[in-house]
């Protein structure tokens, strides 16, 4: 019973956290350049990732596409990321599957009184992309890492600030170009 009722409480824990970590980015204002969020949450041998970064990094512009080379790229871009266990790969013997992948590129609206330096008149919309994730894995205890090839496959992408919830804990990381490694011994 004591069993089934931390499992409950590790679980409710990390329902509760991935949202605020991603209401905690959405209000940190102006995004960066070369800078995005990847948020996890695991339970069990589920892996719940939220992917939130720059249009500029993913495609290299940040307003909201508007030709049709514009919305190839966009396109192109969703796709990529779709494919999250390409982009993010954990260990083979961790024999993980994707449930579900959803990205969006959305617009994203600066606060009255703020501004990016490179913001023009007439353009205070930037895009963003926000890609959420459900994985199973078969063997969780095996996940002791993850490699991503975002910076490879997108050039703008310099850093991901990484936040990761499990029932032991949390852990923040970075994963950058020269980088693109995160050490998960020891918190799964």
């Amino acid at each position: 019973m004591a069993k089934a009722t931390i499992s409950a409480l590790a679980s409710l824990a990390i329902l509760v956290a991935l949202p605020v970590l991603a209401e905690e980015h959405r209000q940190l204002g102006p995004h960066v350049h070369g800078q995005g969020t990847l948020d996890i949450a695991v339970e069990g041998n589920k892996i719940e990732m939220e992917l939130v970064a720059p249009g500029m990094d993913i495609v290299g512009f940040e307003h909201v596409a508007t030709n049709d080379a514009q919305k190839a790229a966009v396109e192109n871009a969703k796709a990529k990321l779709a494919d999250v266990l390409n982009v993010f790969k954990l260990p083979a013997a961790a024999n993980c599957k994707t449930e579900t992948a959803n990205v969006e590129s959305r617009k994203e609206t600066h606060q009255p009184g703020e501004k990016d330096d490179d913001d023009k008149p007439g353009e205070p919309e930037h895009s963003e992309f926000h890609a959420t994730y459900t994985i199973t894995c078969e063997s969780p205890e095996n996940v002791t890492g993850m490699e991503t090839a975002y910076f490879t496959d997108f050039s703008g992408g310099q850093l991901l600030n990484v936040n990761v919830t499990t029932s032991k804990g949390q852990t923040q990381a970075q994963m950058t170009r020269e980088k693109p490694t995160l050490d998960l011994t020891g918190v799964m």
